[in-house]
């Protein structure tokens, strides 16, 4: 190999080491902010405390995000790829053994499993700030647009056997959420577990009859008006 080419390999091999670093270093600032929203609550995070927790120098943390809302316009965007992936982990983690009903009901485990973890209460802290501070409220309801949609797709892709049903599982999808989201930022106190298991019981049939009743049903008659 000629001198020349030694040096130009050499120089993109620094190069793609450098981009390679720089991207875990916002990768690790996305993560201190992150710990940062659930240890301290959103009001009280700032550029330096999400500097300190990273490990980076006020230079770095103003090279990648040079003011608080582009750090958080990125952490939120962070927050919902780092959730869109826990939850595709936690459901391919069900056994292809698991078929129809025992699939579904694993499927709401599943769920539940994903709404009780720190990236799930780190939106919800997000979401509860967002009331009050307009900007964040803002970088929500744009990035939740856009969340919503690939949740919806891998939802189509995950449980195939849905597929067909048409309205029916838009319907089973937003009783799962809105019943199981409640119930994670829910305050229950005493006996938590076993009615956590209630209910969650009581969704799993619900599923069940949007699954398999016909249109003389609820769903059906539902549908029907709206034609």
């Amino acid at each position: 190999m000629s001198k020349a080419k030694a040096d130009a390999t050499g120089a993109s091999q620094d190069i793609s080491w450098q981009a390679q670093k720089s991207a875990m270093t916002r990768d690790r600032i996305l993560d201190a902010a992150i710990n940062c929203f659930i240890t301290l609550g959103y009001t009280n995070v700032t550029t330096a405390k999400v500097a300190s927790e990273a490990g980076v120098s006020r230079g770095a943390m103003l090279h990648h995000f040079p003011s608080k809302t582009e750090l958080i316009q990125a952490a939120v965007e962070y927050l919902h790829q780092q959730l869109l992936e826990d939850y595709s982990a936690r459901v391919r983690k069900i056994p292809a053994s698991a078929k129809g009903a025992k699939r579904r009901r694993a499927g709401v485990e599943a769920y539940w499993q994903h709404l009780t973890g720190d990236l799930f209460t780190a939106y919800h802290e997000l979401c509860v700030a967002g009331r009050t501070d307009a900007e964040l409220k803002d970088i929500l309801e744009e990035s939740t647009r856009r969340f919503d949609q690939h949740v919806a797709e891998t939802n189509a892709e995950l449980f195939s056997e849905w597929n067909g049903h048409g309205e029916r599982f838009q319907i089973a999808m937003d009783l799962t959420k809105f019943l199981m989201e409640g119930m994670a930022v829910g305050q229950i106190v005493s006996n938590r577990d076993q009615r956590v298991n209630r209910m969650l019981d009581y969704l799993t049939d619900r599923l069940e009859e949007i699954f398999q009743e016909g249109e003389s049903g609820a769903i059906g008659r539902h549908s029907a008006r709206k034609k």
